[in-house]
């Protein structure tokens, strides 16, 4: 398909008469949006998504916003494209006449496809940043607050013996479509009637004896597959299809292959989380488990402003695997932020952001505060109610030696730099007296020799820091990053931000992007028509809470 890139057009006569006499009593989020937010996507290049010559498509500017309201309501595609051609508030936010016919729902699903394949989405929502800048509504500096919520991935959770099945069951219907005279010739007798249908949990034998047999058998399916696949007369572009790689990398982390053929792979062999294909269906799924809840999906990491004198915008949206540590982020997304010259001048972040390396980092290069509690350390002291912690030793850094709190003086000094250029020391306590120490128990378990600890050179910058956070000013200035939680709360309840509506991480990236344009375009318009937020409201029965 070809398209022409027009700008945005005027507002035709005939839909804003009929829209303004039928919303004239009340405002309306979509009139606003039609009248003051404009043209938002006239900046983006879409020329890219479409072929020079062919079909004449419905225009990217139309579909990129019609995409926008469709994720303030959550909408799936036949309804948004019945609503194009049949609500007056989206005509008048689109500037389409009043018989404009609208296009097929299955429009939609091809330019998501377009935005995709060619990352535009990122730059539509940056787009629409600028534009907000332009009305006044965002700026440089201020506060920002940034946390995360987990998204359900569009798929099934299966079992270990459900997977293998099927990834094998998935990997012969795409042999079977690409080279069915081949998969005829090396299938085994059984293979149609194990794997022609979905191993479900009514078709899994009851005992869990039978099942793990099952699974074997099944493995024993796959090497041969991959055996065959691996003979010289078999194209590479056979070997190099999806299904066939994925089929290799399940069985790799699944099996080993033992004389009396293939075993389940022990957990302690397994490769970490982060690597492991949970499902066939969408092998860029996680599963991780954070603050007791577990999940198979992706995270997505929200980042808006906060102060009381403008809306409540977000700034950055990113959509990592789920095994991704949040403290890996703050980098990314100031570099971001920097970017569109909106960096804020403090921001607001919860424990699991906070590292000596981002706290310094954020300051030296970017001049932003990053405000937030910082852990107690991953010792196993810090978990003790007593246990004697790296905070309570006095460290003479010019000295190079360390008080512990009984006193004693360190003995030894020893310092370290990593490959990736952390500097940090190696102090050593002396044996004799660490022995006869009280509180030897809270302190080292070691019954050969002192306490040796393991202090960053960033380690005053985390003193301080843990210091600061005991003080009423920092309760007091961290209790406005609460606030994000109620983003996250219309995300999910509002905009369907909870579970992914498509398979793959770009695609569900590109709902987050969607959803943060959505919010922010709602935001503005409301805004705009004069409609503060309202206050945060209490928790339950607070008046009844112990002081």
């Amino acid at each position: 398909m070809s398209v022409h890139i027009t700008p945005f057009p005027a507002l035709p006569e005939d839909t804003a008469r009929l829209a303004k006499a039928v919303f004239k009593r009340k405002g309306n989020v979509y009139l606003t949006i039609g009248d003051q937010l404009g043209a938002l996507f006239d900046n983006v290049d879409f020329a890219a998504l479409y072929a020079a010559d062919g079909k004449p498509a419905v225009s990217p500017n139309l579909l990129a916003l019609v995409l926008v309201l469709q994720f303030m309501e959550n909408l799936p595609d036949r309804e948004t494209a019945d609503a194009v051609r049949s609500r007056i508030d989206w005509k008048y936010a689109l500037h389409l006449p009043l018989a404009d016919p609208g296009f097929d729902d299955s429009v939609l699903s091809e330019f998501r496809e377009r935005l995709t394949e060619h990352e535009t989405a990122r730059r539509m929502f940056e787009a629409v940043l600028v534009r907000l800048q332009a009305l006044g509504l965002l700026r440089k500096g201020g506060k920002q607050r940034t946390d995360a919520s987990y998204v359900l991935g569009a798929t099934q959770v299966l079992s270990r013996v459900q997977l293998v099945a099927e990834t094998m069951r998935l990997a012969l219907e795409t042999l079977a479509d690409e080279r069915p005279e081949w998969l005829r010739r090396i299938a085994l007798p059984h293979w149609y009637e194990r794997y022609s249908l979905v191993l479900t949990g009514f078709r899994l034998p009851r005992a869990k004896e039978k099942q793990e047999a099952l699974a074997l058998e099944i493995g024993q399916d796959g090497f041969y597959l991959l055996e065959a696949l691996a003979a010289a007369d078999v194209p590479e572009s056979t070997r190099q299809l999806p299904a066939v790689q994925w089929l290799s990398q399940v069985w790799q982390q699944q099996f080993e292959q033992h004389d009396d053929g293939p075993h389940w792979r022990p957990k302690a062999a397994k490769p970490p989380a982060a690597q492991q294909i949970v499902t066939p269906h969408d092998p860029e799924v996680r599963f991780t488990t954070h603050r007791s809840h577990d999940w198979e999906g992706y995270q997505t990491h929200w980042t808006e402003t906060c102060d009381a004198d403008q809306p409540h915008l977000i700034t950055h949206v990113v959509t990592p695997a789920a095994t991704t540590v949040d403290v890996e982020l703050i980098p990314e997304i100031h570099a971001a932020l920097a970017k569109l010259k909106l960096l804020p001048a403090e921001h607001l972040v919860d424990n699991g952001y906070t590292s000596a390396e981002n706290i310094l980092d954020s300051w030296r290069r970017y001049g932003v505060r990053l405000v937030g509690p910082v852990g107690p350390g991953g010792n196993w002291q810090a978990g003790l109610t007593d246990g004697i912690t790296l905070d309570q030793f006095e460290f003479d850094w010019r000295q190079q030696v360390a008080t512990c709190p009984q006193g004693k003086v360190s003995q030894r000094w020893r310092d370290h730099r990593d490959a990736d250029g952390r500097r940090w020391s190696q102090i050593y306590f002396a044996k004799a007296d660490c022995a006869a120490c009280p509180v030897r128990e809270r302190c080292t378990k070691s019954s050969q020799k002192g306490r040796c600890l393991r202090v960053s050179a960033l380690h005053p910058l985390m003193q301080a820091a843990r210091q600061y956070q005991t003080t009423s000013e920092f309760k007091q200035e961290y209790a406005l990053r609460a606030g994000i939680e109620g983003t996250v709360s219309a995300a999910v309840r509002s905009h369907g931000a909870r579970r992914s509506r498509y398979r793959s991480q770009a695609k569900t990236n590109l709902q987050a992007l969607l959803t943060a344009i959505a919010i922010n375009v709602k935001r503005s318009a409301l805004w705009l028509m004069g409609q503060r937020p309202g206050q945060t409201r209490p928790p339950s029965l607070a008046c009844l809470a112990p002081a």
